[in-house]
């Protein structure tokens, strides 16, 4: 849009952030403690985004925690890493600007916000093999936080399914836990969960993890801060006066206003995940009805690319449409989607398809696993499991030993006492699956996937039961009863978005940039290309990219 009314502003700053998840918050604080007067809008009446239903964990290459506990990591190894896996899908001066800065970044965020992590011991890259992949540090967790210091905790977005148990812990407190049972020394490591979360019953105290901690942090910096944060208040569209942005108009109690930023508009409102036409029209035939409808996707509701058809609009390029945060996920009836991380890498259980065959090695990272779902058509595929299995691990929102028979009822979960029965009541070819239980099995007591090699990488076994024999990552499927899950192509979000370059400024389709306009987190094309490095993969370059943004604006 073209507007030259320049006393027609109803608001005026410097730095505009559209979006609060860890993208924009981190904007708006380097922006804030920068000098600059900066203000947050958001679409929906919660403030965090995806990133308050994530993990909350960060991928950060040769970070200071690594260093601080002696970890071995450089700049080179990383960049090394990424272009070996990204390849030439990313101009490889932002891999670089990602790689040098992304250290720098947290160091800063130490220093001028509330953010405080832990380093997640043991969790390597998800090709820690390749070369310059790492088995362990360059994630970080965000520790647990009490959201009662917050001036406005209900508004912080609540995760999609309540928190199992009523456990709050760290990624690496409850990465322990779902081995209670195989290993119960390991929570001796986590003992004050246990105090905590009793604490938050007896005395009302509401304490929060993972990216609810992450979000929580950083909204009390804003407030710290005195940064404007407005809820209900969508972006319409873009200003624009001789060719670069001056700022937006959005809708805010129901009328319009317009903003102007002198120093730019940040782009950080998500993906398109939750628009059912962009969905279609990016993903082709693909697209099947249910996963065209967003019936598998776990991203922000209120993610409907709003802000990426906003950039296009005024003459945006777009990439990495095509391409979703992959994962597979379960779905009982009327429910949202259960993620299934780890639950694959552990022993008695394996991923077939309908015709009763593996199609790959079940504990790979879930966003490679679940792309793989979705392109070889192998929709639904089929998590199948036995007793042994169930008696000793958590699946989805069931305990250890714990299957809720209104889960069978329902057909949720499938229960038969033999496997040809049990291929029959899921819908998959009984011969065939018979075949490869057989063989699994084999493979199984030998302690060695020959056909998949489940069990092999660092990341396999960080995700298997270090306290199972002779494999972490393999068990026969042996003891009756058995069971099966359907296993659907979900996402956690889309990847693609406005076309940045190394300073975070959005890129026109001739390579030149749009004056005053940024993009970081889903808003963007992702750094990782068609990648997914580590834990952390999209709220590390998030934040970094947000960094960046803010100080490129600060004029640094």
């Amino acid at each position: 849009m073209t507007d030259t009314a320049a006393n027609s502003w109803d608001v005026e700053t410097d730095l505009l952030v559209i979006g609060s998840g860890a993208a924009g918050m981190t904007t708006a604080i380097v922006a804030a403690t920068e000098g600059l007067q900066t203000m947050v809008i958001e679409k929906t009446e919660y403030y965090g985004g995806t990133t308050a239903l994530s993990g909350g964990v960060a991928w950060i290459p040769n970070n200071p925690l690594m260093k601080a506990e002696g970890i071995a990591d450089t700049p080179e190894a990383a960049l090394t890493y990424l272009r070996h896996n990204v390849g030439n899908r990313v101009a490889d001066a932002k891999l670089k600007a990602f790689v040098d800065t992304a250290p720098t970044m947290v160091d800063y965020m130490l220093a001028n916000s509330e953010l405080s992590f832990n380093l997640t011991h043991g969790f390597p890259d998800y090709r820690p093999e390749t070369p310059g992949g790492c088995k362990g540090g360059r994630s970080i967790d965000p520790k647990v936080f009490s959201a009662r210091k917050l001036k406005d905790p209900d508004r912080l977005r609540p995760p999609i399914h309540g928190v199992p148990a009523g456990i709050v812990g760290s990624v690496t407190e409850l990465r322990r836990l779902a081995f209670f049972k195989s290993n119960p020394a390991g929570l001796l490591k986590v003992w004050t969960v246990l105090p905590r979360n009793l604490w938050n019953k007896i005395a009302g105290r509401r304490h929060v993890a993972t990216g609810q901690a992450l979000i929580a942090r950083l909204r009390y910096t804003m407030e710290e801060k005195n940064i404007p944060l407005w809820l209900e208040t969508p972006l319409e569209e873009l200003i624009v006066e001789d060719g670069a942005v001056v700022g937006v108009r959005a809708t805010r109690e129901g009328k319009p206003v317009r903003i102007r930023a002198r120093k730019g508009v940040m782009m950080a409102a998500g993906g398109f995940e939750r628009n059912p036409a962009m969905r279609r029209q990016f993903f082709g035939d693909k697209a099947t009805e249910a996963w065209a409808d967003c019936t598998f996707s776990s991203g922000c509701a209120g993610n409907t690319g709003d802000a990426i058809r906003a950039g296009e609009s005024i003459g945006a390029a777009l990439d990495l449409m095509d391409d979703m945060w992959w994962m597979p996920s379960t779905k009982q009836e009327g429910k949202p989607p259960f993620i299934i991380v780890f639950e694959r890498g552990l022993p008695h259980v394996m991923v077939v398809n309908a015709r009763g065959e593996r199609f790959a090695n079940e504990a790979r990272p879930y966003n490679e696993l679940g792309r793989i779902i979705f392109e070889e058509a192998a929709r639904p595929a089929f998590l199948v499991f036995d007793h042994e299995y169930r008696s000793k691990y958590a699946l989805a929102n069931m305990l250890p030993g714990m299957t809720p028979e209104k889960y069978i009822r329902e057909g949720y979960v499938k229960r038969a006492d033999t496997i040809e029965a049990l291929a029959a009541q899921a819908g998959i070819d009984p011969a065939g699956l018979a075949r490869t239980v057989a063989r699994f099995n084999q493979m199984a007591a030998a302690g060695r996937d020959e056909d998949f090699h489940k069990g092999e990488s660092a990341f396999d076994i960080y995700a298997g039961d270090p306290a199972h024999t002779p494999s972490p990552c393999l068990g026969p499927i042996a003891k009756p009863p058995f069971y099966a899950m359907e296993l659907h192509p979900g996402d956690l979000g889309s990847k693609g978005g406005l076309l940045t370059d190394e300073h975070a400024r959005v890129l026109r389709d001739d390579g030149s940039a749009v004056p005053g306009l940024y993009a970081a987190g889903n808003n963007s094309a992702c750094v990782m290309g068609n990648y997914y490095a580590g834990a952390g993969g999209t709220i590390g370059p998030a934040m970094t990219y947000g960094y960046i943004a803010a100080m490129h604006a600060a004029g640094h």
